[in-house]
C-alpha cells in the first residue's frame, strides 16, 4: 500500500501543525523559564546583598567593640604600670634615705679620721725630722 498525495499532503500539514504547536509550546516553555530564572536571580541577589550587608554590620559592631576592649585594657595596662613605678620609686625612696644618712655619717667619721690621721702624721715628721747640727 502506498500512500496518496493527498495523504502526503495530509502528514505534511499535520506534521506542519504538530511542528507549529510544538515550537509555541517550546517558546512559551523558554519564557516561562526565561522569567522564573530572573526571579530567582533577582532573589538570590537580594539575598546575597542582605546577607553582605548583616555581615558586614556584624564585623562593624565586632570591631568597634574589639576595639573599645583594647582601648579599656590599654588605660588598665598603663593605670597598673603607674601604680608600679610609684610603688617600686616609694619603696626605693624608703631603702635610699637611711642608706643615706648612713653614708653621709660614714663620710663624716672618714674625714674625722683623715684630720686624726693627718694631726699623728704631723706629729710623727716632727719628732723623726733629724736635728740640726749643733754648733
Amino acid at each position: 500500500m502506498s500512500l496518496t498525495d493527498e495523504d502526503k499532503a495530509w502528514i505534511a500539514s499535520q506534521l506542519t501543525t504538530l511542528h507549529t504547536d510544538i515550537t509555541g509550546r517550546i517558546d512559551v516553555l523558554r519564557t516561562e523559564l526565561t522569567e522564573r530564572v530572573d526571579g530567582l536571580r533577582t532573589e538570590l541577589t537580594g539575598r546575597v546583598d542582605g546577607l553582605r550587608t548583616e555581615l558586614t554590620g556584624r564585623v562593624d559592631g565586632l570591631r568597634t567593640g574589639l576595639t573599645e576592649r583594647i582601648h579599656s585594657l590599654r588605660i588598665e595596662l598603663i593605670d597598673r604600670i603607674e601604680k608600679t613605678e610609684t610603688t617600686l620609686l616609694t619603696e626605693f625612696h624608703k631603702w635610699a634615705s637611711p642608706v643615706e644618712l648612713r653614708q653621709r655619717s660614714h663620710a663624716a667619721a672618714m674625714r674625722a679620721f683623715d684630720a686624726e690621721l693627718e694631726a699623728v702624721s704631723d706629729r710623727v715628721t716632727k719628732l723623726e725630722r733629724p736635728k740640726p747640727p749643733a754648733a
